[in-house]
């Protein structure tokens, strides 16, 4: 009777061949394992695993919030990426300390996104505001300083910040390091003054809420060498990139998004001065290092979705009028790090954020922007001076009253 195989023998073999090379599969990718295990003292896993187990593990300083979109986790702590990084019971980052102000301290709060955070500090200690407050006590100052600054927070959120919790603390200097992550939605087309379109969502989908699991092939260190042998290494942080851009990034914000900025501004100067506060608006600056052109403007084009990279800085630089001229025409001061500050490549480790060498001349920059507003006018305000007119009573003062009188 023939050789012909029925369909029931065809079938067979075909288990027979796939289950033969899962198992060679299988057993090249031990053999994998193994030998990459004899040159290490762990055992191995492919980038995109260790990638995705830091980034869950950062993830955990972050949290949603109804209406700062994303915010600090308080009373948390990691360590991801070779850094440390936590946030204070009160959410800041900061030593632990309560929101009653000692008698005689002179509070200063630090608002920002991730250049405000200090995002590639090796340490908390390591961020410019804990360094300000070390060379202000250095200085003879009895200060308490408060990093505000959250990665991805514009203006929008820093105002917000500002009003439901910042001013419990009855900040004595309110300092405002803004403008970069404001170029976001300033280059979203239709451009939205609400910020909703193009900021909310990438705000989100930067910092890893949004993250994906694994796929299987990503956990096999078989695949991932064959990969880079066919098309090369994968840059893990990919999977936190916007999954498309548009064709033709602008050149020039609208005016309508300088308007806003401006607005927002001059509204997070107003609540501030309404607290009782005095307040440093700073001017940001943002450098292409010519070492690092093509991953500095890729850097740039990942965040800041809607704007050619090249013209980032320049459409930053307007950002930073704005700055100075509402310090020219209302109580806001000044420091202008941008414009009078001889920043070198070497203070930088991407376009926007500070080395260790820039993050620690950024401390002492603001020192001396701090002290000298001090000397100006006076030292910081006294109690007097801040409940003397109702409308500048900061919110837990009030709070105060309300419980006297209760208890009355």
């Amino acid at each position: 009777m023939g050789g012909k195989k029925t369909v029931a023998h065809r079938l067979r073999d075909l288990c027979i061949i796939l289950i033969s090379a899962c198992v060679l599969a299988i057993l090249a990718e031990v053999g994998t394992r193994g030998v990459i295990r004899l040159g290490s003292d762990a055992w191995p896993a492919t980038r995109a695993a260790k990638f995705d187990t830091e980034l869950r593990g950062l993830l955990e300083l972050y949290r949603r919030h109804p209406y700062l979109n994303t915010s600090p986790r308080e009373g948390q702590s990691v360590a991801a990426f070779g850094k440390q990084a936590s946030f204070s019971s009160l959410g800041y980052r900061s030593p632990e300390r309560g929101v009653e102000k000692p008698s005689g301290t002179t509070r200063i709060l630090c608002a920002g996104g991730s250049t405000t955070f200090d995002i590639l500090s090796a340490n908390d200690s390591k961020t410019w505001p804990w360094r300000m407050e070390e060379i202000l006590r250095e200085r003879g100052l009895d200060a308490e300083v408060f990093n505000a600054g959250f990665p991805g927070w514009t203006s929008l959120e820093n105002l917000i910040s500002l009003s439901i919790r910042d001013l419990d603390l009855e900040p004595d200097i309110v300092v405002l390091y803004q403008g970069i992550n404001d170029l976001q939605p300033a280059s979203h087309r239709p451009f939205d003054s609400q910020y909703e379109r193009g900021h909310a969502d990438e705000a989100v989908r930067a910092l890893g809420f949004d993250l994906q699991p694994l796929k299987w092939y990503e956990r096999s260190l078989l695949v991932e060498k064959a990969r880079e042998l066919v098309v090369g290494k994968r840059d893990p942080w990919q999977r936190l990139q916007s999954p498309s851009a548009p064709d033709n990034a602008l050149t020039e914000l609208p005016a309508e998004a300088l308007e806003t900025f401006e607005r927002n501004i001059r509204s997070f100067v107003a609540v501030a001065i309404a607290g009782g506060s005095r307040v440093v608006l700073v001017t940001q600056p943002m450098r292409i290092r010519s070492e690092h052109v093509d991953a500095d403007e890729a850097y740039l084009a990942q965040w800041i979705l809607g704007l050619d990279p090249v013209a980032a800085p320049a459409e930053l630089e307007r950002f930073n009028t704005v700055l100075r001229e509402v310090s020219m025409t209302g109580p806001a001061s000044l420091a202008d790090v941008a414009g009078q500050v001889a920043w070198e490549e070497r203070d930088f480790d991407d376009p926007m954020h500070f080395s260790p060498d820039g993050s620690a001349r950024m401390a002492r920059i603001m020192v001396d922007a701090v002290e000298k507003i001090l000397e100006e006018r006076g030292g910081a305000m006294t109690e007097s001076q801040r409940t003397l007119d109702p409308r500048i009573r900061t919110t837990t003062q009030n709070a105060r009253d309300r419980q006297a009188d209760h208890g009355r």
